[in-house]
């Protein structure tokens, strides 16, 4: 196998520009959803949730059950 020609500061450089877990899952429910980073960002929190149609498409993505994303909190 080939090895990759690269300096380290280009591999640097390249490594900086990908995202972090947590940012990619941002990315990738805005992608899916067509919301923006802040209402995300609330359902992660869980100070909001989403439609339940938001809900299924979340968990279509993700490849989780809506009800575990989504559990009913009796305190709100």
């Amino acid at each position: 196998m080939d090895k990759r020609k690269i300096s380290l500061a280009d591999l640097y450089k390249e490594k900086m520009q990908q995202l972090s877990p947590g940012r990619q899952l941002i990315q990738d429910l805005m992608d899916a959803t067509g919301r923006s980073e802040v209402t995300v960002r609330l359902w992660i929190s869980g100070k909001f949730k989403p439609e339940p149609i938001i809900q299924n498409i979340i968990a279509d993505t993700l490849g989780v059950d809506a009800a575990s994303l989504f559990p009913i909190n009796e305190h709100q």
